[in-house]
């Protein structure tokens, strides 16, 4: 058993299906982060990225053009994460009760205008659509070992890193991203010194959707190629699950949205082992979440009763 397991990680396939598995998740925590760091909440990624996922398929299928697919993606999902600033900050509902009621309508929303465009309510297989693949690095594809890693990853995988990148240097080295962290640690005390927390609040949560739908779109657009239902498989909840862990820790939210990524790929990879039990397979990724928000509660307990952190 053991055995099987490490032979199954040591391949470069495994490394490349990592890679692979982990850019949604990384989409995903990084969208929910950027709205968490100005204070506001965004639990309605899931349903932000199956929306998106569609609409990047749609859009690429009637403008037949990969780029401007997701570009139309980005639109729904910034579309939707307005929808989440509109109720929340100007008719006074709570943000989280809003994210729900998102989440809850988008899959049966999405089945709905795919049926109305395709006649299908499983998969867009039938529209011709153009899609992205994956980016041979000059040079570097040659150079042993790193080229296995860095070169031959889907085109999205490479923007998502870079925006990962962005995105820490605009948090942590910019002035904009100090009033944006300020908003989220004390709006209150941002008010004062004469920030203006609601357009920053309205501005992560652009952000956030934009993150999230091009993670949709990774899934519809670049890694499956067609849009199918219930494609997104919990992997923004897996993005919030990790925001929650990092607790404001940008690295560790990356790390623990690859680790997320790792346990994705071994699910994949004994998925496709017919020695395996595939129900049990399947659940793999979803059980290392719960072992990872049980493992944060306990650590986070033990913090509290030590002194270091306040009780909320």
């Amino acid at each position: 058993m053991l055995s099987s397991i490490f032979s199954t990680i040591l391949r470069w396939g495994f490394v490349n299906n990592l890679i692979c598995l982990s850019t949604p998740i990384l989409f995903a925590s990084i969208a929910a982060f950027v709205a968490a760091s100005t204070g506001i909440g965004n639990i309605a990624i899931e349903g932000i990225m199956t929306m998106s996922a569609l609409f990047g398929v749609l859009g690429s299928y009637l403008t037949q053009s990969a780029i401007l697919g997701v570009l139309i993606g980005i639109g729904m999902g910034v579309a939707m994460a307005l929808l989440i600033a509109f109720f929340s900050m100007r008719m006074g509902a709570n943000a989280t009760l809003v994210g729900i009621a998102i989440n809850t309508f988008a899959d049966s929303l999405a089945i709905f205008v795919l049926y109305q465009m395709v006649g299908e309510k499983g998969t867009s297989a039938k529209l011709l659509t153009q899609t992205f693949g994956k980016i041979d690095i000059p040079v570097i594809k040659d150079i042993p070992v790193l080229g296995n890693i860095l070169s031959g990853n889907y085109t999205l995988t490479y923007v998502c890193w870079i925006l990962i990148i962005i995105l820490a240097i605009v948090l942590y080295k910019t002035p904009l991203g100090m009033r944006m962290r300020s908003c989220g640690l004390n709006a209150d005390a941002a008010k004062t010194a004469g920030i203006n927390v609601k357009r920053l609040q309205i501005l992560s949560l652009i952000l956030s959707g934009t993150f999230a739908a091009l993670g949709g779109c990774f899934l519809s657009l670049n890694y499956l190629k067609i849009f199918s239902k219930s494609m997104i498989a919990g992997q923004g909840w897996m993005g919030i699950a990790a925001n929650g862990i990092a607790s404001g820790n940008y690295l560790v939210l990356v790390i623990c949205s690859i680790v997320f990524g790792f346990f994705k790929a071994l699910s994949v990879s004994f998925g496709t082992n017919a020695g395996f039990p595939t129900d049990l397979v399947a659940a793999i990724p979803y059980f290392a979440v719960f072992v990872g928000l049980v493992v944060f509660s306990i650590i986070n307990h033990l913090r509290i009763k030590k002194g270091n952190v306040e009780e909320k």
